[in-house]
């Protein structure tokens, strides 16, 4: 049997990117040839000589994505409305780099996956990945992109579904109510490092309180829900998870009386006998209530500035605290509590008997998942410099679970992948598909509609922006019933 050229994984890595290089076009070539070069040397067989078989692949794919470009550069960007480019980036140089990039990149992931050396392969495969990682803000800053926001926002939606992953990956615990730990971190450093109550903690202290916060009350919920098991696990989650938010939002108008007292007053009809301990003269506003709290403090590092608009310092700080919740959580996944996750995964009873303490390994678990998503929402809250009870409700729970399941419950590697699919979807792909749909119907359709309103109808049914949760629900179905393991999926569902 002739063996194929591209295989099915390499055809589709190359349909997805060739589609966001005729939405995005420009310098963003670059970027899609090596990441389509990494997927075609990832998916090429690990055996000598693999690097030659890589090398026809990596020009065909390069040259798609190429040609792709070239279509959205001229054809695309002469319709109505759309984002102009970079005219040096439809330079024949560029087209003919980029090439040479996605096929130098498919050639030497292949190459390094196949070396004879674990050292070499290892830590070149790692070396390879933080070149490309560190190049990526000052290439997106010369190209203007403008990338860097949707990047930084999926690092750090990357490093909750981390967390998230621990608890339902690892240990098996579907958890609807994550986005409680999220909303925690980033009020604690709200808290802490606002004019609210006009503190401003060291941020590099902040932050570690604010995980040690969503910690604390990933233990408080892991305590009661320890017993429970599959829907009703869900069920009391989501409770959890829609209380927080709710709290938040209604705790700028705190007033407290003293137990004894105000019994007393309410038999005797005396208001003035209750004894008030809290927002006595004025109601106490703990959390500024719908309004939220702003500005948040930012990180402090001498000759570096954390403001608005400059991206590059932010990019490195979570690409920082990414790497080490990475390097974290793996080494606990082959820890001993982390094969204690796996086991009470599998089968819970099986491993009750074989002498793990079930209570205990859930509460840990509990509590370090909790303990990452609360990192991440600090982060968030000094990056944006705002945090209202709007910003948590149910939909980021749902789309964090979204981003495992699409990665691989259980992969490390697919969970920040799949939070990188979706929040750069979300925050950057569907926009782009907006400015070029309502291209294509200015120049179609609406050529013969003279009625505004009807073309502002229209536009607003082809509106990609509206249907993200719709779309996100899609990818859970598909996945679920095509791929339940997920895009990468863990080493254990590998060898099963």
């Amino acid at each position: 049997m002739k063996q194929k050229i591209l295989s099915n994984a390499e055809i589709i890595g190359i349909l997805l990117m060739g589609f966001v290089a005729l939405i995005t076009g420009g310098w963003s070539v670059i970027i899609l040839v090596i990441l389509t070069g990494a997927l075609v040397g990832v998916n090429t067989p690990a055996e000598p000589g693999a690097w030659r078989k890589a090398l026809v692949p990596g020009v065909i794919s390069a040259v798609a994505i190429v040609l792709i470009t070239l279509f959205h550069n001229t054809v695309i960007l002469g319709l109505p409305r759309q984002e102009p480019i970079p005219a040096a980036s439809t330079s024949p140089l560029v087209y003919i780099g980029s090439i040479v990039l996605g096929t130098a990149m498919a050639v030497g992931v292949a190459a390094l996956r196949t070396a004879s050396n674990e050292r070499v392969r290892r830590f070149g495969l790692i070396g390879l990945l933080l070149v490309c990682a560190v190049a990526f803000p000052f290439f997106e800053q010369y190209a203007q992109l403008f990338w860097a926001n949707a990047i930084i926002v999926a690092m750090i939606f990357s490093m909750q579904a981390l967390g998230l992953n621990i608890v339902a990956g690892y240990a098996g615990m579907l958890d609807l109510g994550y986005v409680a730990f999220f909303a925690i971190g980033g009020y604690t450093i709200a808290f802490l490092n606002s004019p609210q109550f006009n503190l401003q903690v060291w941020f590099w202290l902040v932050i570690w309180i604010a995980a040690a916060a969503a910690a604390l009350f990933g233990l408080i919920l892991g305590a009661p829900v320890i017993p429970l098991r599959g829907d009703y696990l869900a069920i009391v989650t989501l409770g959890f998870g829609e209380i927080v938010p709710i709290v938040f939002r209604n705790l700028n108008e705190i007033r407290i009386l003293e137990p004894v007292t105000n019994m007393i007053a309410a038999l005797t009809g005396n208001p003035s006998a209750a004894i008030c301990l809290i927002g006595c003269i004025e109601p106490f506003n703990l959390t500024n209530g719908t309004d939220g709290i702003n500005p948040i403090g930012r990180p402090i590092l001498p000759g570096v500035q954390f403001v608005t608009g400059q991206y590059i310092p932010w990019y490195f700080l979570i690409l920082g605290l990414l790497i080490t919740s990475v390097f974290f959580i793996s080494r606990l996944r082959n820890s001993r509590i982390g094969r204690a996750w796996v086991a009470i995964r599998e089968d819970e009873l099986a491993a009750n008997s074989m002498g793990i303490n079930l209570v205990r390994t859930k509460l840990i678990a509990f509590m370090l998942g909790a303990m990452f998503s609360g990192l991440a929402g600090a982060f968030y809250g000094s990056y944006v410099s705002f945090i209202s009870p709007d910003a948590f409700d149910f939909s980021i729970s749902v789309i964090v679970l979204c981003m495992v399941i699409l990665g691989g419950t259980g992969s490390i590697v697919g969970v920040i992948l799949g939070g990188f699919i979706i929040k750069v979807t979300d925050l950057l792909l569907l926009d782009k598909l907006q400015v070029v749909m309502g291209g294509l119907l200015q120049a179609t359709l609406f050529q013969g509609i003279d009625n505004q309103g009807m073309q502002n109808f229209l536009e607003s049914l082809f509106n990609a922006s509206q249907y993200k949760l719709l779309l996100f629900g899609i990818i859970l179905v598909t996945m679920m019933q095509f791929r339940p393991q997920g895009l990468v999926p863990s080493t254990s569902e590998r060898k099963a």
